[in-house]
């Protein structure tokens, strides 16, 4: 009894980690393999106690998930994200195993039954758990879970059994490993498994598990492909064997192996013929990523997939030759540089051979001002990684080179167009072919709105080409704005609005009479009379002059009319007030004879149309009260009378 508290303490100490941990040899496939699946379903029956829920579950209850985050009463649970493997997919089961009557009791979390096991093979039964809780849930005194792992005969015999102990609360979810290993009593090969929790009174004991195993343990099986575990990797050009070589420690009474290959990434594995010694040697392949492992058994148990184990998985792969290319000709131009093929972006380093010596081992290969002599076949060789190689081959044939003269730009006017001139022999071809009048010709037609830049490539009949770059500058012809007329009272000043575009322009504002800079955009005039100003560009690279103008109309005064006929003719309807640009109507107000308000504004863009409340007001005179503010911020007021005419 002694013995086995120490060997429960032992595993309990263990940090989180594989079954390995529990199991100090080598384990063979899982026999139950719980992951409780990627649907939100329920468990079958009978294989837990607890209810099923929905979502956040309540006491007495599971849910499966892989994301539930505010559960429990206060909603102070863990965000849980993510089962234990972190399969996008995948859940975990969450468990509320408070008592929601008050009564304890031990509850089955889940139960399950293994057939067809060896008597004489022992077995780890294990599971991963994580706490739900933090340590402010239930006002800070949550009671923490707690699990059993037991393992039954059939009959009900107990035949091994471990408790975990109070699963620690703390403020993060974190996977910990707990199980045991066993053997079957003699005569015994089917056994139940439980893990159960006791149902407690008070707030608290949530857990989620997940990944319930059943496998078997024993020696350690390993096994290398030419001498390594580590993955091996290989050209389809390889001329060499993969030797699988198996071990495995003392332990067997009478061991026997056998070599197995998985071409699914290891889902599943399928037994290879004949190969059940220590050493197999496997052919080479084409292509392709193949996974290998040797099991281990008793000999009586080695086609029993509950008895046996596994040793680490061998991974090779055979990596197929880059794609051969047909030999090819190449056109060399004589006295250019001949720009051989570029290196296949996946090839690690290339060697160029070629006549005369010719040899390189730059990615971008160049044989400089090419002559006759160079003529012949050039070989290129590209290493490749895992030691595939590749050789391609190409002939040049040198012939006479053209060469192409053009002007290196011209400048048009906006509007204009330009014959652009290439001399050589051979076929001209201009692009792009927007603004010419024929892109094949020698000597097109360029009408471009915009400045563009041409390439024009010249082709002899031998195939050689020569380009060159044709700039054509569009200058933009003046262009002049200035806005609407302005108004100023007598002694006030007022800014021109002046806009110039155009290429290279210059530009001047004239009369410059009362103006305080005739050479800026928007200059401040100041003309005791009406004037008009004038705002003139001209083009310094020859593309024309262009001109606008501006009155600026000077009162004497503030305008406001001694009379009005509201009669809709589109004359004098309204009673307004007429004031310099800048000028601002503080208060505008118009009177009956009685002293009744008819009219309040203070927008110059109004007036008063002789209605007061919408009733036609009778002809007569009215009383005005007027008050402004200058664009130099003098109060003006005026009052007075206008006559209402009908």
């Amino acid at each position: 009894m002694k013995i086995a508290l120490l060997l429960i303490a032992f595993l309990f100490c263990l940090p989180p980690g594989s079954d390995a941990q529990i199991c100090s040899g080598s384990l063979g496939d899982p026999i139950i393999n719980i992951t409780f699946g990627k649907n939100r379903g329920q468990l079958p029956p009978r294989s837990t106690e607890f209810e099923p829920g929905q979502g956040c579950p309540k006491k007495g209850q599971y849910a499966l998930a892989n994301l539930l985050f505010g559960c429990g009463e206060d909603r102070t649970w863990l965000m849980l994200a993510g089962d234990h493997t972190l399969d996008g997919n995948g859940n975990y089961m969450l468990v509320n195993a408070q008592s929601s009557d008050g009564i304890t009791a031990p509850t089955v979390v889940y139960r399950d039954t293994a057939r067809g096991l060896c008597t004489n093979v022992r077995y780890v039964f294990s599971a991963w758990v994580t706490n739900a809780l933090q340590p402010i849930s239930c006002g800070g005194s949550a009671v923490p879970a707690s699990l059993y792992f037991k393992v039954f005969t059939l009959s009900g015999v107990l035949i091994d059994s471990i408790y975990t102990g109070n699963i620690p609360i703390i403020d993060e979810k974190k996977w910990i490993q707990f199980g045991l290993s066993f053997t079957v009593p003699a005569n015994e090969n089917d056994v139940v498994l439980v893990v159960s929790t006791n149902k407690k009174a008070g707030c608290g004991q949530a857990f989620a598990i997940d990944d319930i195993t059943l496998r078997p343990c024993g020696p350690s099986v390993s096994a290398t492909v030419n001498g390594s575990a580590e993955p091996l990797t290989v050209c389809a050009d390889y001329n060499k064997d993969f030797v699988l070589k198996g071990a495995y420690v003392n332990g067997f009474i009478n061991p026997a192996v056998q070599w197995q290959s998985s071409v699914d990434t290891g889902r599943s594995w399928t037994d290879i013929p004949a190969a059940v010694s220590v050493v197999y040697t496997v052919a080479q392949k084409s292509s392709g990523v193949v996974l290998y492992r040797m099991v281990a058994a008793e000999a009586g148990n080695i086609h029993t997939p509950q008895c046996r184990f596994v040793s680490n998985v061998l991974t090779t792969t055979v990596r197929p030759l880059p794609p051969h290319n047909k030999p090819q000709n190449l056109l060399g131009c004589l006295g250019k540089d001949l720009f051989l093929p570029a290196k296949d972006p996946f090839a690690d380093a290339l060697v160029w051979s070629g006549p005369n010596g010719y040899s390189s081992t730059q990615e971008k290969a160049v044989v400089p001002q090419i002559a006759y002599r160079d003529t012949g076949l050039y070989r290129r060789m590209q290493d490749f990684r895992f030691g595939c190689t590749d050789v391609d081959s190409f002939y040049v044939n040198v012939f006479p080179s053209t060469t192409i003269m053009v002007p290196a730009e011209y400048a048009i006017c906006e509007g204009q167009r330009v014959t652009l001139t290439a001399l050589g022999d051979g076929r001209f071809l201009w692009e792009p072919a927007t603004g010419l009048s024929n892109p094949q010709a020698s000597n097109p037609v360029a009408s471009p709105r915009d400045s563009t830049q041409y390439k024009v490539v010249l082709t002899n009949s031998y195939g050689c080409k020569d380009s060159a770059l044709v700039s054509v500058n569009v200058y933009r012809n003046p262009e002049v704005h200035v806005g609407g007329d302005k108004t100023i009272v007598r002694g006030d000043s007022v800014l021109l609005q002046g806009d110039v575009k155009g290429t290279a322009v210059r530009y001047l504002w004239t009369p410059p009479l009362y103006m305080d800079n005739n050479a800026v955009f928007t200059p401040l005039v100041f003309p005791p009379v009406d004037t008009r100003y004038t705002l003139t560009a001209e083009s310094t690279v020859g593309c024309g002059r262009a001109e606008a103008s501006v009155m600026v109309r000077v009162f004497n005064d503030i305008y406001v009319v001694n009379s009005f006929t509201p009669n809709n003719d589109g004359k004098n309807d309204r009673f307004r007030v007429v004031a310099a640009d800048g000028y601002q109507l503080l208060k505008f107000q118009v009177f009956n004879r009685w002293g009744q308000l008819l009219y309040s504004a203070r927008d110059l863009s109004g007036g008063w149309d002789g209605k007061a409340n919408g009733n036609p007001q009778p002809e007569g005179s009215y009383v005005y009260f007027l008050q402004i503010r200058s664009s130099a911020g003098r109060i003006i007021t005026k009052k007075g009378t206008v006559t209402l005419i009908r």
